[in-house]
């Protein structure tokens, strides 16, 4: 059979893109395990659109719920041809049914050990329409992604695009505005070191990024990893929990296996949140501390905040921006607090009659728009707040203030020039995301409570 994996992407706006692109490795790790006797090729519609007139027999199309909508347009096309199509990832595990309307067959939870299966099936007439996961993914013994067949992608500027690499899976927190413990899992699953270690080798590329959920969470395999990487002369970035800056010799080692920059999810700033968000909870060190620690190393720093949470009031704006300035965050990624289905606020939420919309994934409202009525202020002074807050945090003034604040890494040329260029691209596609009208703002009279 010809089979086509494809990672979906919205091409409607460009300008509310992300200046960040990244070579992903899960569609690479299934092409891997699809039976020898088929030929496969990738899709990743960050780089460029799918052509849906291409000859193929079978269609796999990896599902998030921000771009469910392009990912049934896609389905539905081929679908129209008679091509078979397969859906999985996060969206279609947690709503398996809704997916159903616009899929052959749906897989529920880590694909790798259902794909082979599920690939004779469709060879053979088969193919069922639903493949459940009866267990998790065993991480040892992985075969090599197959990177081979990821089309050449060329960053654009100052930005490269580094290959995506996975150390470990799941994640032991169970945030309530997070699914990642029902999808993949709440044991946090690490791969052998040596393993990881062979597969960095084979990539021709000195930028990676570690795709894991919650990097280093076991300690000593973080360490022991990062130790074997010191000779690789690797530069990587990867995504964290502020605990990370718990740990000095963890810290030590990560610069020297060449570490350049986290995102680490400080979520809050108000305490009685910070409380309700369990990766925050119990912390050791306070956020002004970890972030003396993060830069004291010399990385960059990408601080996510989002707004909403039941326990914040409105000073959680002023107060976010006073953390950001004297922290002096590298970048920010400010967001509305998203009710993202199968997760515990979503349920929650529906329960209380306080959300919108209930099926807002179908309705094509563009990001961080408010999708319920908050607890601790308004909807208008939510969106107002967000929208000030915004504009300081990437205002000319504050992004300068940043900068000179900043750790050494941005005083090399390479980190001037990407500290620019990220952030002057951040600023212009989330003061153009702020022109966007926000539906519920002014009215909470509009909950469908369907």
């Amino acid at each position: 059979m010809k089979i086509k994996l494809i990672a979906p992407s919205e091409h409607r706006n460009d300008a509310l893109s992300s200046p960040f692109k990244l070579q992903r490795v899960n569609l690479p790790l299934l092409a891997a395990f699809t039976p020898p006797g088929h030929t496969v090729t990738i899709v990743d519609e960050t780089f460029a659109p799918d052509d849906t007139n291409q000859d193929v027999d079978l269609v796999g199309i990896t599902v998030m719920t921000e771009l469910v909508l392009r990912a049934y347009d896609i389905a539905d096309a081929y679908r129209r041809k008679k091509v078979l199509v397969v859906m999985g990832g996060i969206h279609p595990t947690v709503l398996p049914d809704e997916a159903l309307e616009h899929a052959d067959a749906v897989v529920v939870g880590e694909a790798e050990g259902i794909w082979p299966r599920l690939v004779s099936d469709a060879a053979s007439g088969q193919m069922q329409r639903l493949y459940r996961a009866d267990k998790m993914t065993d991480l040892q013994g992985l075969p090599n992604p197959r990177r081979d067949l990821v089309p050449g992608t060329k960053g654009k500027g100052y930005i490269p695009i580094p290959v995506g690499v996975e150390t470990s899976r799941g994640c032991p927190y169970d945030c309530e505005f997070c699914c990642i413990g029902q999808t993949l899992g709440q044991q946090y699953r690490v791969r052998p070191v040596q393993e990881v270690i062979a597969e960095i080798e084979g990539i021709d590329s000195p930028h990676l990024f570690f795709v894991d959920d919650a990097l280093g969470l076991n300690r000593n395999a973080a360490k022991k990893l990062f130790t074997e990487m010191i000779p690789l002369q690797r530069r990587w970035l990867a995504q964290g929990t502020v605990s990370l800056a718990e740990d000095l010799e963890l810290l030590g080692l990560m610069k020297r296996a060449g570490c350049l920059g986290l995102l680490i999810g400080f979520e809050s700033v108000q305490k009685h949140t910070q409380d309700e968000v369990k990766k925050i909870k119990n912390l050791r060190i306070d956020f002004y501390e970890a972030m003396h620690r993060f830069h004291g190393e010399g990385f960059g720093i990408l601080g996510s905040f989002v707004f909403g949470f039941d326990y914040e009031n409105k000073d959680v704006f002023e107060q976010t921006f006073d953390f950001i300035l004297r922290g002096c965050l590298d970048v920010v990624q400010l967001r509305i607090l998203t009710p993202y289905p199968g997760t515990r606020l979503y349920k929650r939420l529906l329960s209380e009659g306080r959300l919108f919309v209930h099926d807002w994934w179908l309705r094509g409202y563009p990001p961080d728009t408010l999708l319920f009525q908050p607890r601790g202020m308004t909807a208008e002074e939510l969106t107002n707040g967000f929208n000030c807050l915004n504009r300081q945090a990437y205002s000319f003034g504050a992004m300068t203030k940043r900068f000179f604040g900043m750790s050494p890494w941005k005083r090399t040329l390479l980190g001037c020039q990407l500290y620019t260029t990220v952030n002057l691209s951040t600023r212009k596609r989330y003061f153009k995301g702020l022109m966007i009208p926000q539906p519920f703002a002014e009215s909470s009279n509009s909950i469908d409570k369907r």
